[in-house]
């Protein structure tokens, strides 16, 4: 099967050989099989990436045509494109056996509580705003908005949808792969629950005190390390793969 790997905004896309090429021995999804590709990554709005995918899709067809329908993986706002494109494009859903998301902010960040990290990111703001809970884009791409409810820390609120989202087309095959650090419902940037659409989406939980999101626990990041603490290593990327192969290939993920 085809894979295209779609990278997140703070992520380039050499990034992603890790999920593919494998890392200190430990395989990636090339030594399962799977003849994988990268979308370039890029700094537009969600909207303008997710047509910009839509071309990227049609010069693959006309390189490829016998590799259709391929199978798309979305790391962080990644995954917001790949969905995205299912939502954007109805009449395409074919092109895509299945849809897969790592760390996806699904219902979006709220975004004044990680301001600073945000910044130093060098997210645009014009994704910024996009990735804000209350975003108009979220509103298109879920086909509802959400309430403040209180949680436990009387500083802080929640974002909870107020119905039903939309998630993926009737039918069409897809997953969420979120992380869970010890303690906390996110990965240190996303909630599981935003990750997961609030549970809406068929799911796979990797909880481990360094599931974080940054740098897919195996790429150097700067940024990762002294706004999170989070390391370099090869604890969890690995565990993404065997997921993602095990459900490409249709076996049980739990």
């Amino acid at each position: 099967m085809k894979v295209v790997l779609l990278p997140g905004w703070h992520e380039n896309s050499d990034v992603m050989r890790t999920f593919i090429d494998g890392r200190h021995g430990i395989d990636g999804l090339a030594a399962y099989g799977f003849d994988c590709t990268v979308f370039p990554g890029g700094r537009d709005a969600l909207r303008d990436r997710i047509d910009r995918f839509a071309q990227f899709l049609d010069g693959l067809k006309q390189r490829e045509p016998g590799a259709f329908p391929i199978a798309t993986i979305g790391y962080s706002a990644g995954g917001l494109v790949n969905r995205g494109f299912l939502r954007a494009y109805p009449e395409r859903v074919g092109e895509i056996a299945a849809t897969i998301q790592i760390g996806a902010p699904n219902t979006g960040l709220i975004s004044n509580y990680i301001a600073n990290l945000l910044k130093l990111m060098w997210i645009p703001h014009r994704v910024i705003d996009d990735l804000d809970v209350a975003s108009p884009f979220l509103l298109w791409l879920n086909g509802c908005s959400g309430t403040w409810v209180p949680t436990h820390n009387p500083k802080k609120r929640r974002w909870k949808l107020d119905r039903t989202p939309w998630t993926v087309p009737e039918g069409h095959r897809a997953l969420a792969i979120a992380g869970r650090l010890a303690k906390e419902e996110s990965d240190g940037v996303i909630r599981v629950d935003s990750a997961t659409l609030e549970h809406n989406l068929p799911e796979a939980i990797i909880a481990d005190s360094m599931a974080n999101h940054l740098n897919l626990g195996a790429v150097f990041d700067i940024v990762a390390l002294i706004g999170k603490g989070f390391r370099a290593d090869d604890r969890i990327w690995h565990r993404e793969v065997e997921i993602i192969a095990r459900f490409l290939r249709g076996e049980s993920v739990t």
